[in-house]
């Protein structure tokens, strides 16, 4: 049977949108949503939440992985102090550090940690990562996804009209071709 554990972004649920799809795709589709059973959680509790749940039921060769936006950030942090992931991981429009524009700013907490790490090669390298961002995306920056997938030999598809909400035909072409 088949399996997918899926990190929606702030506002995402399992079983709509990018889930929806996904369950189709799968014979479970398995999950925490952030602004479900993880808000009003510390970020540590969070995190600890998370490698419970990998640990328990996707831990192996054939796990699958997919994280969208802030999901992508609680995943990338947990698996930042674990041994490399034995499956494959999905990232769309991850969140890597802070950002900011002319109107808006954002900085999740441990900003800096996950940039470093891909700088400094100390990711636990993944048997298999796959990111999809949009080239206009303030909040994902493509030159940050493209210093993770460098950092862990990942595979990288930059939209190149898109921003961080994707067209899912194209998110769904490209799950396709690494699925």
């Amino acid at each position: 049977m088949s399996s997918i554990y899926y990190l929606p972004g702030h506002d995402g649920r399992l079983k709509k949108g990018l889930g929806a799809f996904l369950q189709e795709e799968c014979d479970q589709l398995v999950g925490r949503e952030v602004s479900g059973n993880l808000k009003g959680l510390k970020f540590e509790e969070q995190l600890e939440v998370i490698q419970q749940d990998l640990l328990e039921s996707h831990w192996h060769e054939g796990g699958q992985i997919v994280a969208n936006s802030y999901g992508a950030y609680l995943l990338l942090h947990t698996l930042i102090d674990m041994e490399p992931y034995p499956g494959n991981i999905f990232l769309l429009s991850p969140i890597l550090g802070a950002a900011q524009t002319q109107k808006f700013f954002f900085r999740p907490p441990r900003a800096k940690r996950l940039l470093q790490s891909f700088q400094e090669r100390a990711f636990p390298v993944p048997r298999s990562l796959s990111c999809i961002v949009g080239k206009f995306d303030w909040q994902s920056e493509p030159e940050r996804c493209m210093d993770l997938c460098d950092a862990v030999n990942g595979r990288l598809n930059v939209v190149p009209d898109g921003n961080h909400v994707i067209d899912p035909e194209l998110v769904q072409e490209f799950w396709g071709s690494v699925c």
